[in-house]
């Protein structure tokens, strides 16, 4: 054992005396801090010391502008870390998220065989051992052809549904073919589920992406929302349903370019749309006996349709860190059962959060909506309800045009110091068609309290109010941000 520590000091200086002996001598001595421990560097937080970590496993959410060295114990890296800075790994491992930004260096030291000595740094994405190089031609994290569905998600429409099953196949991440598979059950309209994508990275690079799929599924406009998770608790606890969901089977096929931060995608889409029938069976804990809506669409839609996707992000975007992120999808029908002319709907949403202090976060959403007037009516925006309008009713309004913002000032747990975060918030937005009448504003505030945790809310409790309306207060338990 103590032959072990003092090879391990020795491959350090071995490794770094050159920077310890030129430049300031006390830049490792009497500014450097010395842990025992695990450390963690939380999402908002930006290291810009100089630390040595002894025996204690390294944990990066957030930023390191300075230096970090781990002797004898882990380092994880996860996908919203930004690594300016060096951090160097002597006798352990490094577990480094493809998503995390590294523009300074990861400097590896092993002695499991012999003394191996590895650098990540901005120019080299691949990780080198043994004059062996690995090259992950897909990044699970990006990949956005075949997401992994909830195992458990309960709703009015399906009740419950199952779908434990989500593989995928790909020769251990290093093959340019990837074949996914995932596979489920509704209870409520007893029918199977499922979907089979093939992808195939066309350079070593991984920019353009090739895919094919063949699917049954649900789907909706309304995940943004919020949460399918939180939607399931709603169900689960006060009989609610805040999405308006259809059937839809069939085919598609389509390409993507990757750019990092930004991801463009395009495909087409030949399917059957139907209704999933409401299950008047939900149970609940509580208001067991409230109605629940009706379906939006009544009939089977034969359908082909053409969908762009564009989605961009600044680095270590969170809901509590400075940054923003933009999604834009637009949708062009070309064929449908009863329609005689094209048309389209376009959906565009940012996202914004500024650190005014530390921990003080102001957070805003905006969102555009517009579609031609032929669009069915499950697929006209609503506004009003949980994730859009504070203190109004479920999609009081509705058309081919939607104007909506959301923001909200949150005093996170490191700000209060009392265990919980504190936030209010502003609501406002309205939908209507050009053709009537354009509708009033609909505008709610109020406020909040909750815990957090490393993605996100832990769990939270709203009390909000419409403006300029005789609406009673609206109170309502979170388990995720406002928006």
């Amino acid at each position: 054992m103590k032959f072990g520590i003092a090879v391990l000091i020795f491959t350090q200086g071995l490794l770094f005396g050159r920077e310890l002996s030129s430049g300031d001598s006390t830049a490792l001595t009497s500014n450097e801090i010395r842990l025992y421990s695990d450390v963690t560097i939380d999402s908002s937080q930006v290291s810009v010391n100089t630390i040595r970590i002894l025996g204690g496993s390294l944990n990066v959410y957030g930023t390191v502008e300075g230096q970090i060295t781990v002797v004898g114990g882990d380092i994880h890296i996860f996908p919203s870390a930004i690594i300016n800075g060096t951090i160097i790994s002597i006798g352990g491992e490094v577990h480094r998220d493809p998503s995390a930004q590294i523009t300074g260096k990861i400097i590896e030291a092993g002695m499991d065989q012999g003394l191996i000595y590895r650098e990540t740094s901005s120019d080299s994405t691949r990780s080198i051992k043994d004059d062996q190089e690995k090259s992950d031609f897909f990044q699970r994290k990006d990949v956005w052809y075949h997401t992994e569905p909830g195992i458990i998600a309960y709703n009015r429409n399906e009740g419950l549904r199952f779908a434990p099953l989500y593989w995928n196949w790909d020769r251990g991440n290093q093959s340019r073919i990837r074949l996914s598979f995932s596979f489920g059950y509704r209870f409520g309209s007893k029918e199977f589920i499922g979907r089979t994508t093939v992808e195939a990275v066309l350079f070593n690079k991984q920019h353009v992406t090739l895919f094919t799929s063949g699917f049954k599924t649900s789907l909706t406009d309304d995940e943004w929302r919020l949460p399918e998770s939180e939607n399931t608790w709603a169900g689960l606890l006060g009989r609610q349903d805040f999405y308006d969901r259809w059937d839809e089977t069939g085919l598609e096929a389509g390409f993507s370019l990757n750019f990092k931060r930004l991801k463009l995608k395009t495909r087409y889409v030949k399917a059957d749309r139907s209704p999933i029938q409401v299950t008047n069976e939900m149970w609940s804990l509580t208001n067991s006996n409230r109605p629940l809506r009706s379906n939006l669409i009544t009939e089977n839609r034969d359908m082909e349709s053409i969908i762009s996707a564009a989605a961009f992000r600044t680095t270590g975007y969170s809901p509590v860190s400075t940054g923003f992120a933009v999604l834009t999808e637009v949708e062009w029908l070309l064929k449908s059962n009863g329609l005689s002319d094209p048309n389209f709907r376009l959906f565009s949403m940012i996202l914004g959060g500024w650190e005014m202090s530390e921990g003080i976060i102001f957070r805003g959403r905006g969102i555009l909506g517009r579609s031609s007037e032929a669009v069915p009516a499950y697929r006209m925006f609503g506004v009003g309800g949980l994730g859009s309008v504070s203190g109004h009713r479920y999609k009081i309004q509705s058309g081919s045009t939607m104007e909506q913002v959301n923001l909200e000032l949150v005093f996170t747990e490191e700000f209060t110091q009392k265990g919980f975060l504190f936030k209010i918030f502003y609501d406002g937005g309205k939908a209507y068609s050009p053709s009537t009448q354009p509708a009033e504003m609909l505008q709610g505030a109020g406020f909040g309290f909750g815990t957090s945790k490393k993605d996100g809310l832990g769990i939270g409790f709203n009390v909000a109010r419409a403006l300029d309306d005789k609406n009673p207060v609206e109170s309502t338990v979170r388990f995720n941000y406002n928006f």
